[in-house]
């Protein structure tokens, strides 16, 4: 599976309904809802976790995948060191990213592209992207 940043993931694109995302991945294997009411799907095989907006008609607006399949520019990036995937970024011209330290583990978001990797013994073990809002404060789906 290939991340899309801005975009989605494969051909499952941001704004795809809970049914396209169904028909082309299959029934999930956990359906569960967060605290603002929004619904996620798990697929344990693929390790992705797909959310659906509540106040956007359940739309597709944010994916977490931990798989080692997963790829970025063409390129997997779990399991990799922080510095590699770093560079792989800065040529696509994504470097601007903001750090948290959770102690166990820590966060780089660039927000500009939504793009989140969590890492984890200074490797990639997830990354995140969601859906972009613009300067209007509008979400820009791509479905």
């Amino acid at each position: 599976m290939e991340i899309k940043v801005k975009n989605g993931i494969d051909n499952l694109l941001f704004g795809a309904s809970r049914e396209l995302v169904e028909k082309t991945l299959g029934k999930f294997d956990k359906e569960y809802f967060d605290d603002d009411g929004n619904i996620l799907y798990q697929y344990n095989k693929l390790k992705l976790t797909l959310t659906f907006y509540k106040d956007e008609g359940f739309k597709l607006a944010y994916i977490q995948c931990s798989s080692n399949e997963i790829t970025l520019f063409g390129e997997k990036i779990i399991g990799k060191d922080l510095e590699g995937v770093f560079k792989l970024l800065e040529e696509k011209e994504i470097s601007d990213f903001e750090y948290e330290d959770y102690d166990s583990f820590e966060t780089y978001t660039n927000e500009d592209n939504w793009l989140v990797l969590n890492i984890e013994y200074g490797e990639v073990n997830e990354i995140e992207i969601g859906v972009i809002i613009n300067d209007d404060d509008e979400y820009e789906w791509k479905v």
